[in-house]
């Protein structure tokens, strides 16, 4: 019964947060994207076969309506690692949730699953330079996983634990994101970099912006279903 609680939760939670990152992003991202996208260079691809690109789905009403399905499939799939975490731990007696103290898990997942890999790899926009991608993955789960596991520890661990949560929230950053050598943009034409340059820095407050409502929604209404969970004396959950 429990289990049908939490995807049940989860499908609440992450479609209501999933609808209002892609309301955020239809209003303050996307623009920034799409301005990007228009100093692109076109390259010269001789033969290339266009038929074999990999396909992407077309500007307008189609882009926009996969970027409402995965965030919404993001949201569930964030939702329902919350609230089992939530539930779990309050049937062992270590937190009563409330809405209030879901808006705090919620800013706990932003710091993260947001806040912690932008520290070493800054969200970007189309025409930047980066890394080579395997390492960035890599770092990024490293990131995530260590402040994750990390910030638990510190609110929910002994005096060892949270000394162990304190070195998985330095590890990352101790051992550095991988970085690109050379200029963030290599646009041939100056007035480009300068323009992708500026968007580039609203990039960064208008994403921080769109999944922090993204963390508190799902942290909100993850910690208002919680908190109706039944508890038995034993610490199990009832329907």
């Amino acid at each position: 019964m429990v289990f049908r609680q939490i995807i049940f939760n989860a499908l609440l939670a992450g479609i209501i947060a999933g609808l209002l990152l892609s309301v955020a992003q239809v209003l303050i991202i996307d623009p920034i994207i799409f301005a990007a996208e228009s100093y692109e260079v076109e390259h010269d691809h001789g033969g290339h076969d266009h038929a074999s690109e990999t396909w992407a789905p077309q500007d307008g009403g189609e882009r926009t309506a996969f970027t409402v399905i995965a965030n919404i499939s993001a949201g569930i799939g964030f939702a329902a690692v919350l609230i089992a975490v939530m539930s779990q731990l309050q049937a062992m007696g270590l937190t009563t949730l409330s809405v209030a103290k879901g808006i705090l898990w919620g800013l706990g997942g932003y710091a993260a699953m947001y806040v912690a890999p932008s520290i070493g790899l800054p969200p970007e926009i189309p025409g930047s330079e980066a890394a080579a991608l395997e390492s960035r993955q890599l770092w990024w789960v490293m990131a995530v996983v260590g402040v994750g596991a990390g910030l638990l520890a510190l609110v929910f661990g002994s005096i060892k634990i949270k000394i162990a949560g304190v070195v998985a929230i330095a590890l990352p950053y101790i051992i550095g994101a991988p970085k690109h050598v050379g200029a963030l943009f290599s646009h041939p034409a100056p007035d480009a970099v300068i323009a992708l340059t500026a968007l580039h820095e609203r990039f960064l407050i208008v994403t921080g912006v769109g999944n922090l409502i993204f963390w508190i929604a799902l942290g909100l209404v993850s910690g208002w279903a919680v908190s109706r969970f039944k508890v038995d004396s034993a610490g199990d959950q009832l329907e």
